[in-house]
């Protein structure tokens, strides 16, 4: 007499097929449930081979686009000059002051003055390379990217 067990039918589309247990009890290692129509990602390793290298690809290209665009913002300058023209400010896109020019008639200015008069140049160049900084940032992710909105919203903070 022959006493095997006959064989197991291949599971069902949608049915869960149990795997090992743990320590005696039923686990559900190896869960596997498939859906009709659906195919998972890893099912071909050639085509997640290829979703990997393109996301790698647009991973390397969005990295080579950053970098360009801090570049970008690195060389901005703003610039502002006083209403006589006694003062003239350059800064970067930080507000760092890069340049700052006092015609002689600034000497003719009290002291007092003479500071407000800078502290202001320096607000309208700070501005001015700020607004920059917003542009290029606007110009490589669009108006409503998250890094164009930040700079907005540094810009808008440093003007108060």
């Amino acid at each position: 007499m022959n006493h095997t067990a006959p064989a197991a039918a291949p599971p069902r589309w949608g049915a869960p097929v149990l795997g090992l247990s743990v320590d005696g009890l039923p686990g559900v290692w190896g869960l596997l449930v498939r859906l009709p129509g659906v195919t998972g990602f890893y099912d071909d390793p050639d085509v997640a081979l290829a979703r990997v290298a393109a996301d790698i690809e647009a991973a390397r290209q969005r990295a080579e686009r950053a970098v360009e665009v801090k570049a970008s913002i690195d060389r901005v300058r703003g610039r502002a000059r006083s209403a006589r023209g006694e003062v003239t400010v350059e800064t970067d896109a930080s507000g760092q002051v890069t340049d700052l020019v006092l015609e002689e008639t600034a000497l003719n200015l009290r002291a007092v003055d003479l500071a407000a008069l800078i502290r202001q140049t320096i607000r309208a160049a700070a501005h001015d390379a700020g607004t920059r900084a917003v542009a290029v940032a606007e110009d490589a992710y669009g108006k409503d990217s998250a890094i164009s909105a930040h700079l907005r919203d540094e810009l808008e903070t440093r003007s108060r």
